[in-house]
């Protein structure tokens, strides 16, 4: 399994905004083959503008076939303003080495 992260820094004003804007893409990801589950990550403190969006897939195959899905264009053309953002985003991908849950 594979983590998709991308870290995305935004400014303060708009942050309600951009949450809703992830809640109100609900449908575009879930139905895709591989994938597993989607978290929105918010800041716990007023000290980072630190926002992660990650999504678990089986394989980084079925990440890669997303990318190339019309549904993935849909959900990346509403272009947010510029000024939400106070630096660029930066993605991240992991393999899940190993998980451990509650019994």
């Amino acid at each position: 399994m594979i983590v998709v992260e991308n870290r995305l820094f935004v400014a303060e004003e708009y942050a309600d905004q951009f949450v809703e804007r992830f809640r109100d893409s609900m449908g575009k990801v879930e139905s895709q083959p591989g994938f597993v589950k989607f978290e929105l990550l918010t800041p716990a403190n007023a000290d980072t503008d630190s926002y992660i969006s990650q999504t678990y897939w089986e394989s980084m195959a079925d990440f890669e076939a997303w990318t190339d899905t019309e549904a993935f264009e849909e959900a990346h053309s509403d272009h947010p303003p510029k000024e939400m953002f106070t630096a660029p985003h930066e993605l991240e991908v992991h393999e899940v080495a190993f998980e451990r849950t509650s019994e």
